[in-house]
């Protein structure tokens, strides 16, 4: 795709790694750390949608 990124799917992508990440706290659950921080969760997605961006635009330039 010559598509830049779709602020949509990076959105998507984000919710997906959100989900992975509390799966996975849940089954390593063992430390009763503090509730999902909304704050961490938010940190989290801009993370992911920045990295994703950045996969996305790594992509795009190895498909030249």
């Amino acid at each position: 795709g010559s598509e830049p990124v779709d602020p949509r799917k990076a959105a998507v992508e984000a919710a997906i790694a959100r989900a992975k990440a509390r799966k996975q706290e849940q089954q390593a659950g063992s430390e009763p750390v503090e509730p999902a921080d909304p704050r961490k969760a938010a940190v989290a997605a801009a993370i992911a949608r920045v990295q994703a961006k950045k996969a996305a635009q790594q992509q795009v330039v190895n498909e030249d």
